[in-house]
C-alpha cells in the first residue's frame, strides 16, 4: 500500500511538472534561450562542443595506456570532464538538475562494451543522496538501460558514510573508500556493466569492483560520463569541496529553470 501511494505520488508530481514547465526554456549548459534545433535542453552550440568533446575523449581513449584496477575489464568515457560536460555534470551533481543526466547518457550509450548482462550503478551514501535527493550514477544507468534494453540492479550499496572525494589525492581516496561498499548475491554469476558519472583516479571503481567480484561477478566493465584528472592521479579535477562548487550557496531553485523531474531518452 505505502509503495502504490508512493507511485501514485510520484505520478501526480511528475504531471503537475509537465503543467508547470512544459518545456526547457534555458540552455542546460550555457542558460541561453533555447532554439527550435535544440536538443535534450542543449543550444545548438553547446551540442556542437559536446559533440567536439566526445570526439576528443574517444581519440585520448585510443591513446592511453592507463593500468586499471584490478577485476574491471575495460573503463570508457563519453566526455573529458571540461567545457560543457564539465557544466552538465555540475548541474547534476551539485543543482540536482535531472535533466542534465539525458545529454550524458545519451552520448554514453554509444560507448564500445562487453558482453554485460546488467547494469549497476555506483552509489553513493544515503547522506548525500538524501541531500540531492537522487543518486545521480543510478540516474544515468536509468537512462543508459532504457536505450541498451538492459536491466539496472542497484546491487551495490555503501555500507557506511566516508568523507567526500572532493580534494583528496588519488592514494588519499583510495585510502576513503575500502571497505566501504558491499554488493548483493544479485551479481552473482553476472556480467556487470558498472555506471558512474566521473572517473578520475579509479579508487571508486577500485572499491566498486572489489565487493562486486566478492559477491559472484563474473567480469565488470565500466561506463563514465566523464573521464578527469591526469592517468597518474597527480592532477585532481576535484581541488575544491562540494561547498565550494556551488560557492557556499544552495542553488536557486534550479528546477525553476530546467524542470524538477528532467526528461526521459
Amino acid at each position: 500500500m505505502k509503495h502504490a501511494i508512493q507511485r501514485m505520488m510520484k505520478r501526480l508530481l511528475e504531471a503537475l511538472d509537465d503543467l508547470l514547465f512544459p518545456e526547457d526554456v534555458l540552455c542546460l549548459c550555457c542558460d541561453h534561450a533555447l532554439g527550435e534545433d535544440a536538443q535534450d535542453g542543449i543550444c545548438p552550440s553547446c551540442m556542437r562542443a559536446l559533440g567536439q568533446l566526445a570526439q576528443a575523449q574517444e581519440a585520448r581513449e585510443a591513446e592511453d595506456g592507463v593500468a586499471l584496477p584490478e577485476g574491471l575489464d575495460y573503463v570508457h568515457a563519453a566526455f573529458p570532464y571540461e567545457g560543457q560536460a564539465r557544466t552538465l555534470i555540475h548541474r547534476l551533481k551539485y543543482e540536482s538538475v535531472r535533466a542534465a543526466a539525458v545529454p550524458l547518457a545519451r552520448q554514453m550509450v554509444f560507448l564500445p562494451s562487453g558482453e554485460e548482462e546488467i547494469i549497476v550503478p555506483v552509489p553513493t551514501d544515503r547522506k548525500r543522496q538524501r541531500k540531492r535527493g537522487f543518486n545521480q550514477a543510478t540516474l544515468l544507468a536509468q537512462h543508459v538501460g532504457r536505450e541498451l534494453g538492459m536491466e539496472v540492479c542497484t546491487a551495490l550499496e555503501r555500507v557506511d558514510s566516508r568523507r567526500p572525494q572532493t580534494g583528496l589525492t588519488a592514494a588519499q581516496r583510495r585510502k576513503n573508500l575500502e571497505g566501504c561498499m558491499a554488493a548483493s548475491g544479485a551479481v552473482n554469476g553476472k556480467r556487470v556493466l558498472l555506471v558512474d558519472d566521473v572517473y578520475t583516479t579509479g579508487a571508486t571503481a577500485q572499491e566498486a569492483v572489489r565487493a562486486l567480484r566478492a559477491a559472484g561477478a563474473v567480469s565488470v566493465g565500466m561506463f563514465a560520463a566523464a573521464r578527469a584528472g591526469s592517468p597518474d592521479g597527480t592532477e585532481d579535477p576535484f581541488e575544491l569541496t562540494e561547498k565550494a562548487q556551488t560557492n557556499g550557496k544552495k542553488p536557486e531553485n534550479p528546477d525553476r529553470i530546467y524542470g524538477i523531474w528532467g526528461k526521459t531518452l
